[in-house]
């Protein structure tokens, strides 16, 4: 494999892990963060620390962000000191972020009319699985820029999934998270209905994992509500973000979403009640507050 020149702008709880992830495949990278001390993890480790967005996308063959949110990722973008103003003809911008469909769209739209080509690749997976590569990557955009980036892609993941636009990728990330939502907003239920007639939560649990309706994040979670361990592995102010956006992309699509209506409300509210910087595994205090289920 030849080695990239890879810009990385984005250091938080999951860029961190990716940006290790191409540095260890032997990809020579620049980063910027806005806190750079995350960047001096890296420095130590060999990258260079760019001084502005713009300074980590001149002159690499792939620029990758991993930004939090629509505003974060345009504070990024745009501007003087920004990525967009240092992309030339022929340069990828590979965005990792969940940003939504119209934010897709717009990104497209500038970076093409800098001669550059844009991919979304939003990921599926937690920070230990982006820390042991074993994420899935949703990867949107023209074939031949998909090509170019399949190297540092494959570096950080366990599977990469690969469609035509940036925009089916970020709709794609979209429907999985909706599915999340929904499946932990009805865990939560579950076992508050049991916990309100007396069951032990952690029976509950098991019993959910030998049944028909097992799954993976139930275990996670599952354990995690019961040792009432809510150190954020990805965060209830995020998962609600998430929702957000899918009701987005619903409405322009003339889709109707009772159900992820009805999630994005109850993580909005579990946001509001102070519990944003939280595990996702926190609703469930909420849903067991509103039953009258004591702990």
């Amino acid at each position: 494999m030849t080695p990239l020149k890879i810009g990385f702008v984005g250091l938080g709880t999951m860029g961190l892990p990716l940006a290790n992830n191409l540095r260890r495949a032997g990809h020579a990278l620049t980063v910027w963060n806005r806190s750079a001390e995350r960047s001096q993890v890296l420095a130590k480790k060999g990258a260079r620390i760019a001084a502005t967005p713009r300074d980590a996308a001149t002159g690499q063959e792939l620029v990758f962000t991993c930004l939090s949110d629509e505003r974060a990722l345009e504070a990024v973008l745009e501007g003087p000191d920004g990525i967009l103003a240092g992309l030339k003809d022929g340069d990828v911008l590979v965005d990792t972020s969940t940003a939504g469909t119209r934010e897709a769209r717009s990104i497209e739209e500038r970076v093409l009319s800098r001669g550059a080509s844009f991919l979304a690749a939003p990921l599926l997976g937690s920070k230990g699985a982006a820390e042991q590569a074993q994420l899935v990557v949703v990867c949107g955009g023209p074939a031949p820029a998909r090509e170019r980036a399949r190297p540092a892609l494959h570096a950080v993941s366990a599977r990469l999934v690969e469609l035509e636009s940036p925009a089916d990728a970020a709709l794609m990330k979209l429907v999985v998270n909706s599915l999340g939502g929904a499946m932990i907003s009805g865990f939560a239920e579950a076992l508050a209905l049991g916990a309100s007639g007396g069951l032990e939560l952690s029976t509950i649990v098991d019993t959910i994992q030998a049944s028909g309706f097992h799954s993976p994040l139930y275990l996670v979670k599952g354990e995690q509500i019961v040792r009432r361990d809510f150190a954020p592995r990805f965060g209830l102010a995020l998962a609600e973000k998430d929702q957000r956006l899918a009701q987005e992309a619903a409405a322009e699509q003339g889709a109707k979403l009772p159900v992820n209506q009805a999630v994005r409300q109850l993580f909005a509210e579990a946001v509001a009640s102070g519990r944003g910087e939280m595990d996702l595994a926190a609703v469930a205090e909420l849903v067991f507050e509103r039953s009258g289920v004591k702990r």
